[in-house]
């Protein structure tokens, strides 16, 4: 018996920062996914990335399934997303897997529950989620749902530099850093908030952009101000980032010439790097 689950990749996040001394995002999701297949053997066959592994085992103990019967699914996973950049390659795994799990065992799970579980393997992203939010990546709640966006287009410049989310987080200094900016982080909710449900771009991409300048004290996006330049004279909405990874997204709607846009970055000094 086999079992399938999609999860997608985000382009890092709207917006990133402290709200109320904690720290919350909005991920928004784009068309690249993580497709996980489970197939149960006659076998113990325990292979697979270990924080899948341990999606199937969470939701087991959920259902009070004995953890030994987990022992021989087969677990596979196909993804185009690219590792550590920041485009929530590891949530959208662990998302797939557990949307899997819960296929082949015949149970359901609501999307909040499903952040949840996903968020006591690691801290994830709100693309579990199919409403755009405001999300608490370290426990999986979520602060408010927001209004979705189905009109934009995102250019994704993805450099060479990886970048593990841990790495930024185990720095003495980041809640610190983000304390900084939390000015800024709450006007950035606030614009994001209100670009959503008025459908105006231009208030996202400026939520994405001050939060992505903001972001610099914790961790600096070569070409940030030479990409938001570009972006502006070009016509786009705004710039966002991956927050803690190394992707840079640049807004549109479904209208631009993005070639046009693409062009411009590929005679920038910026291409030698993204």
């Amino acid at each position: 018996m086999k079992s399938y689950g999609i999860c997608p990749a985000s382009c890092g996040e709207f917006v990133q920062g402290i709200l109320d001394n904690e720290e919350y995002l909005s991920s928004y999701a784009i068309d690249m996914f993580s497709i996980v297949s489970l197939e149960e053997k006659k076998e113990n066959i325990k292979l697979g990335p270990n924080k899948s592994r341990k999606a199937i085992e969470k939701v087991f103990e959920k259902f009070n399934i004995p953890l030994q019967e987990s022992k021989n699914i087969s677990l596979k996973i196909k993804s185009d997303i690219p590792i550590g950049k920041g485009m929530a390659s590891s949530t959208a795994d662990i998302g797939a897997t557990i949307k899997a799990t819960l296929s082949l065992i015949n149970k359901e799970l609501d999307d909040e529950e499903i952040s949840l579980m996903a968020s006591n393997i690691e801290p994830t992203d709100s693309i579990l989620l199919y409403k755009n939010s405001i999300f608490n990546p370290l426990n999986g709640r979520v602060k408010k749902y927001l209004s979705t966006l189905d009109n934009a287009n995102v250019i994704i410049l993805e450099p060479e530099e990886i970048l593990k989310t841990s790495k930024i987080r185990k720095n003495p200094n980041y809640f610190e850093r983000k304390l900084e900016n939390k000015e800024t982080i709450n006007k950035c909710f606030d614009l994001l908030e209100k670009g959503l449900r008025e459908k105006n771009l231009s208030l996202i991409g400026q939520a994405c952009t001050l939060s992505s300048l903001a972001n610099e004290n914790i961790h600096r996006k070569p070409y940030l101000e030479e990409i938001i330049e570009i972006s502006n004279n070009m016509g786009a909405y705004g710039v966002n980032i991956a927050h803690s990874g190394t992707v840079v997204g640049i807004l549109m709607d479904n209208q631009m010439d993005h070639e046009r846009v693409i062009r411009q970055l590929k005679e920038s000094e910026l291409s030698s790097y993204y």
